[in-house]
């Protein structure tokens, strides 16, 4: 995660982890959970993902859209 990325959730007062993942709601309408939340090692960030409402069939086109937002995120605060 980009420092500028960490500075940005710091002045939000939330872990970066969690403003990634409410942008990815915010923007695409997939809800991931952020990793922050369960324990994660300091200076890591991950998020969790479960399909339970999406049809399998839909799992890639969802799957392309997280990767389009990744790009598109990470390009925002590098």
């Amino acid at each position: 995660m980009s420092e500028r990325a960490i500075k940005r959730a710091s002045e939000m007062n939330v872990q970066a982890d969690f403003m990634y993942c409410m942008d990815m709601l915010n923007e695409t309408g997939i809800m991931v959970v952020p990793g922050s939340g369960f324990g994660q090692r300091e200076g890591t960030y991950h998020f969790r993902i479960t399909n339970l409402v999406s049809p399998s069939g839909e799992m890639a086109s969802t799957l392309e859209s997280l990767k389009e937002f990744n790009e598109s995120w990470h390009a925002r605060y590098a």
